[in-house]
């Protein structure tokens, strides 16, 4: 995975030619990431809120993978 931006809450990457993006959102209370993995031809692979368990950035990495099938 290559990282193009990377702070708190935020992760911005490419994987296989895809673009990955996640964002931490505190407005729920248990701190949700929103993920989005955009193929090359500018469909989306997966694009929502990751399932509740995934409550670290690099969890959220991974079930952006997993969840697109990367």
């Amino acid at each position: 995975m290559r990282v193009l931006e990377s702070r708190r809450g935020y992760f911005r990457g490419t994987h296989k030619g895809c673009t990955i993006e996640i964002e931490r959102d505190r407005e729920f209370t248990d701190s949700k990431f929103y993920i989005r993995v955009q193929a090359s031809d500018g469909g989306y692979l997966y694009d929502g809120y990751a399932p509740e368990e995934v409550t670290t950035m690099p969890a959220a990495k991974r079930e952006a993978l997993r969840g697109a099938c990367l």
